[in-house]
């Protein structure tokens, strides 16, 4: 696989390191903007790419089959979509789209195009994931689950002093649900697939949820996602049933140590967290 990375920002730098661990991946080149040019090329010469460019026509004319794309949330609809025409594979960062009509355009363009389209949420893909998954039945009947990632944004003061924050502005694709409660729908849909129906009530600053619940309604139970940019909380990750529960309590997208009280103790042994790398191999297929 030859990739090609959009944007310079906090992420790319965080994930480039680990791309460099997986077998049979080779990031080609990066595309920054005219700003972030000179940046660009040191990320290209600290990680030995081909390409440093600005302008992304020329990175999706390049030799790459594969596009990373993680810029502002609401770059990634137009961005992704030329890339899907261009006959490239994308993997583009949470949000995939700034709403449903988006998401659903790009799902067809790429079925017809016979390209693959990620979103670049890796929990599903993760082993301790596929555990709890295989795990659930020994809970006996599902009755509630509850999800709360809340974690206390850098970036909230700023907001809050007035400072335009594309992740607290809803003009953005902004937001506590498209940026931290995403990941727990996510999760809970990878386990109990789509819910009948989606209730979400939000604290809301100057126009954009700065945290919120939202309410997903199974067949006979309920789930519960809290997410949260304005507070700190402990992470709290617990599915219950009619016998026992699995609980977690670090964020669902590292899915780290799993409790199952069930008895399992005594069959099973603590699943501690993977290593990230494992969870990069399966986002990013051979």
């Amino acid at each position: 696989m030859k990739l090609g990375i959009v944007g310079t920002g906090t992420i790319v730098e965080e994930v480039l390191p680990v791309l460099q661990q997986v077998k049979g991946l080779s990031c080609y080149g990066i595309c920054g903007t005219k700003r972030s040019e000179a940046k660009a090329e040191k990320l290209k010469e600290q990680y030995q790419m081909q390409l440093a460019v600005s302008d992304y026509e020329k990175l999706l004319d390049s030799e790459i089959d594969t596009v990373y794309i993680a810029v502002p949330n609401l770059l990634h609809f137009e961005m992704a979509k030329e890339a899907v025409l261009r006959g490239k594979h994308v993997i583009v960062e949470k949000p995939m789209t700034a709403n449903e009509r988006q998401a659903e355009e790009l799902c067809a363009l790429a079925k017809k195009q016979g390209v693959f389209l990620f979103e670049a949420i890796t929990t599903r893909y993760q082993s301790n994931y596929q555990f709890i998954k295989e795990q659930l039945p020994t809970i006996g009947k599902i009755k509630m689950a509850v999800c709360n990632f809340s974690q206390y944004s850098r970036k909230y003061d700023r907001f809050q002093n007035g400072e335009n924050i594309p992740v607290f502005d809803a003009k953005q694709a902004g937001g506590a649900l498209m940026d931290l409660n995403l990941y727990n729908i996510q999760y809970l849909e990878g386990f109990f697939g789509e819910p009948q129906s989606v209730h979400y009530t939000a604290n809301t600053e100057k126009g954009i949820d700065t945290s919120g619940v939202a309410i997903l309604s199974y067949p006979g139970f309920q789930a519960v996602a809290i997410g949260a940019k304005d507070c700190q909380g402990q992470p709290e990750y617990r599915i219950e049933g009619s016998e026992g529960y699995i609980a977690q309590n670090s964020p669902c997208n590292v899915c780290g140590a799993v409790t199952s009280i069930t008895g399992m103790e005594e069959r099973y042994p603590m699943m501690e967290m993977e290593m990230h790398t494992g969870c990069m191999q399966s986002l990013f297929p051979l």
